[in-house]
């Protein structure tokens, strides 16, 4: 008997001897599965909740740490002072420990996740939480030493933590939600990135307004200590993943944690037909990844063209520029001339939170092309726009900043945090999760996210550098790749909205077969 029918029909015989199938499938989900009120799911929603804010985590980092380095009292800590007198860090110093935390996010997204399937989702979000705790201690204690490389470590280790946590998350939710909700909590977890950045923006602006010294840059990092801390006591009410539990033969828990979740009996019929359905998938999968090997994704054009389209996808969305803004957005609109950047900060943090729902909406609606290719078209007249009035206009002939100008830039910008956040920020990952199939899905998946890490350190490293010697110029590279992935959607990505599995597959027919995109 092979791997997928023994699971089958260890659950067969476990549920038949103890007399809790003695109803059909067919009869099974006919009353418990008509409740769809959000108050019959409050359970699930709760738990889900707190599994998200993880998320929150992840975008508090974004949030903060372009304002943090932007402080007086961090440059003071680690900067020096410069030919007039005033307290500066170094542009590659900048851009080092900006940047690092992606590196570490790649490292842990491809290694530390992997526990997720050997010791279960909580435990490996467990042991994520205590790596973050770690890089927060050794970042904060580097106020003692002065040590700008040992802030740089420790950044790299919370990165390996939300790197882990960024694909763990997202994973637990969709296994623990009631299938009506399913949908609307995986988005959580990006909603609540963009919670964290919006905060992070705010916490930026009100140590910099009401404290002084070394607590001014502390503060923002000695709060993700809480974070974490509430993200572990949410996981501790949680139950368990009930395909976890399902891959691991344990059935009886997995009956226990999908009644937590529904808020059903666990002898319920809802219950053990959708352990039946758990069942029946991950037969399926352990079937169709039967003697599959890690390079199956470089093997035939089907499967190339595939993990092109994939990495591409994640490589544009990481050159339209978002992170530009987000990363630099306080010390960029500070040198426009405005008295405080820290609150341009805010307004884009709350112009990408609010986009955040609509964009929930819109990848469903407009389809998954359609959204990519309006958000390369809107994002790249917004950008060129921006740029032009930057490198032309901003200043005036005697040399002045133009403060009317600074604003349309301003004004520009919101417009184009509207377009990511409503199409490539969450289009992006939704296309590249439907591309594969299930032989290949684990490792294309993993390669393309290691590329949106990647290209985010990329970016962030260089981006203080190029900038000091080029200005608002850079934004005319991130309008040029704009176009190309206009183009490059325009020819090259399919329409995967509403398909199955097998509908994407036709999609990649070998051309051996004539097949067309």
């Amino acid at each position: 008997m092979d791997s997928s029918k023994d699971t089958s029909a260890r659950y067969n015989v476990l549920t038949t001897s103890s007399g809790s199938l003695n109803k059909t499938q067919e009869e099974a989900p006919s009353s418990d599965c008509t409740e769809h009120s959000l108050w019959a799911y409050r359970k699930a929603i709760a738990y889900c909740f707190s599994t998200a804010f993880t998320g929150f985590i992840f975008g508090w980092d974004v949030g903060t740490i372009g304002g943090l380095t932007n402080l007086e009292s961090f440059k003071q800590s680690f900067g020096y002072l410069n030919s007039d007198n005033v307290w500066t860090i170094d542009s590659l110093v900048s851009g080092l420990i900006i940047s690092v935390f992606n590196i570490g996010c790649a490292f842990g997204g491809l290694t530390l996740s992997k526990a997720a399937d050997r010791w279960g989702r909580k435990m490996c979000l467990y042991l994520s939480l205590a790596i973050y705790s770690v890089g927060v201690v050794v970042q904060w204690s580097s106020v003692f030493s002065g040590a700008w490389y040992q802030f740089m470590v420790g950044r790299i280790i919370t990165g390996i933590a939300v790197g882990a946590s960024s694909v763990v998350a997202p994973m637990f939710i969709s296994e623990s939600s009631p299938t009506v909700i399913r949908g609307s909590m995986v988005a959580l977890y990006q909603l609540m990135i963009t919670c964290g950045i919006l905060m992070g923006n705010i916490a930026d602006y009100s140590v910099k307004k009401y404290m002084a010294g070394n607590i001014q840059w502390l503060t923002p990092v000695w709060l993700c200590h809480v974070w974490s801390v509430l993200v572990m006591l949410g996981l501790f009410l949680m139950p368990e993943s009930p395909v976890y539990y399902v891959s691991k033969a344990r059935y009886n828990d997995a009956s226990r944690s999908l009644s937590l979740l529904n808020s059903k009996p666990v002898d319920s019929d809802f219950v053990h037909s959708e352990v039946e359905k758990i069942v029946e998938n991950q037969s399926h999968i352990i079937s169709a990844q039967r003697d599959s090997l890690w390079y199956d994704v470089f093997v035939g054009k089907s499967n190339l063209k595939r993990l092109f389209i994939g990495v591409a996808v994640m490589i544009f969305q990481q050159f339209s520029g978002a992170n530009y803004f987000f990363y630099y957005g306080t010390s960029l609109f500070a040198s426009v001339g405005l008295s405080n950047s820290y609150i341009t900060a805010m307004i884009l943090g709350g112009v990408n939170f609010a986009s955040t729902f609509f964009g929930i909406y819109t990848v469903e609606k407009l389809g998954r092309k359609s959204t990519l290719l309006t958000g390369s078209i809107g994002m790249f007249l917004c950008m060129i726009t921006y740029t032009a009035l930057g490198s032309f206009a901003l200043k005036d002939s005697n040399g002045e900043e133009t403060k009317s100008i600074g604003f349309l830039m301003i004004v520009f910008t919101c417009v184009y945090i509207f377009f990511f956040a409503t199409t490539w920020g969450p289009g992006a990952f939704v296309v590249v999760s439907e591309l594969y199939n299930v032989r290949t899905r684990a490792i294309a998946i993993a390669i393309a996210t290691s590329c949106n890490w990647f290209s985010n350190f990329m970016i962030s490293f260089s981006t203080p550098m190029i900038t000091g010697e080029i200005g608002y110029k850079l934004g005319f590279v991130f309008s040029g790749c704009l176009a190309v992935s206009a183009i490059f959607v325009w020819n090259l990505v399919p329409e995967t909205k509403g398909l199955r599995i097998e509908q994407v597959d036709l999609l990649f027919e070998d051309e051996d077969d004539s097949s067309k995109l």
